[in-house]
């Protein structure tokens, strides 16, 4: 990360990466969907209340690192990406993780919102924080989205109270399901292609989707080496096909341990370094 992107991220919770994938691998995704709509379902986590009320659920793809070939492939390579690889050492220090199992979510125009949500700094939560000292940042679980379609201003999908990770009080009901103080909460333009990589300590949420083009947003979760957010996929063992991967995307999929980890350098490279080096 360079000193304006470790700055807006300090500042605001979330930082835009405009360019991240080339239009070859969100074309690449997307037909991976495109051949696999049938695995489409409503998305399960449906929170919406107050004027994040729809008329139709969001659309939930997840499975998607076991796909039949070819399709599996352009999200493996999302595992351990190069261009992702220096962010995650910059927020986590030496040694991170795979959090959940990646997962899409997919909007028509109508398709409800999610109601807000984040920890915060009200009360510490030792799996989403956000801390900075003696010239380093650490966070608890991130989220990478990755935008396979443009979000324009006013379309609707991912929203964040800019700068709320660092909020010491806790955040109003009638804020959290947009119905005072809209002004606060930004809907972050993107094109196809973007990445918004955010804390999951910032406040965070969805707006209805009023464009009348898909929404397809791409959500990869990581966290510390020694922590899992959420139970199930990769907390314990991990799957059997993690032989047909490299060396830094297996490392990703680890379990959560400190000792003798496989440790990804920034060269993409995964090495396991003394205890010492850590």
């Amino acid at each position: 990360m360079n000193t304006r992107e470790k700055f807006l991220y300090d500042l605001q919770g979330f930082l835009l990466v405009k360019d991240f994938l080339t239009a070859e691998e969100v074309k690449a995704l997307n037909d991976a969907f495109d051949a696999n709509w049938d695995k489409r379902i409503d998305d399960p986590n449906s929170h919406a209340a107050g004027k994040l009320v729809g008329d139709h659920p969001r659309g939930h793809f997840s499975g998607m690192l076991a796909w039949e070939k070819p399709w599996h492939q352009p999200f493996r390579n999302l595992l351990a990406h190069p261009k992702l690889i220096p962010y995650l050492n910059t927020m986590f220090g030496r040694g991170w993780k795979m959090d959940h199992s990646p997962f899409m979510l997919t909007s028509t125009a109508g398709a409800e919102g999610l109601r807000l949500h984040g920890s915060t700094s009200h009360l510490f939560d030792g799996s989403q924080y956000y801390t900075y000292a003696n010239g380093q940042m650490r966070c608890g679980m991130i989220v990478c989205q990755f935008q396979l379609g443009d979000v324009n201003t006013g379309d609707g999908g991912l929203c964040v109270i800019p700068g709320s990770h660092k909020a010491n009080f806790a955040c109003p009901e009638e804020i959290l399901i947009y119905e005072q103080n809209q002004e606060i909460v930004y809907n972050i333009p993107c094109k196809a292609g973007d990445m918004v990589i955010f804390n999951e300590a910032t406040i965070h949420g969805t707006l209805p989707w009023t464009a009348k083009h898909e929404r397809r947003s791409l959500l990869y979760r990581y966290s510390p080496k020694y922590l899992h957010f959420a139970g199930g996929s990769y907390t314990t063992s991990q799957p059997e096909w993690v032989s047909e991967l490299t060396e830094a995307q297996q490392a990703v999929l680890e379990p959560p341990y400190i000792y003798n980890r496989p440790l990804v350098e920034d060269d993409g490279i995964a090495v396991v370094r003394p205890r010492r080096e850590r």
